[in-house]
């Protein structure tokens, strides 16, 4: 029987990304279209102060809605954390 590969949480910092994209939609177009723009702008006069990991996963996920971002976020986040390497083929 397979099992599931672990989901991870996205951090605070990137769950403060994606509640202004709930919330904002030219925000949510910004961060599918221009990420690094998004993330340097801020919302409502707040910036995201996001590690440089979390920055480049933000930066990498190539998404069209924001449903796939965050699960691209929550299932793309532990492949690039280095202390739990990603074993592709785990699940068999």
């Amino acid at each position: 029987m397979a099992t599931a590969l672990p989901q991870t949480h996205p951090s605070a910092n990137i769950s403060r990304l994606i509640t202004a994209a709930v919330i904002n939609q030219s925000f949510r177009h910004l961060l599918l279209t221009n990420p690094e723009k998004a993330i340097n702008t801020g919302f409502n006069g707040e910036s995201f102060r996001l590690e440089r990991d979390e920055k480049d996963l933000v930066l990498s996920i190539q998404a069209t809605s924001l449903a796939d971002f965050a699960v691209k976020v929550s299932g793309e986040k532990s492949e690039h954390r280095p202390s739990r390497p990603h074993n592709s083929f785990a699940a068999f």
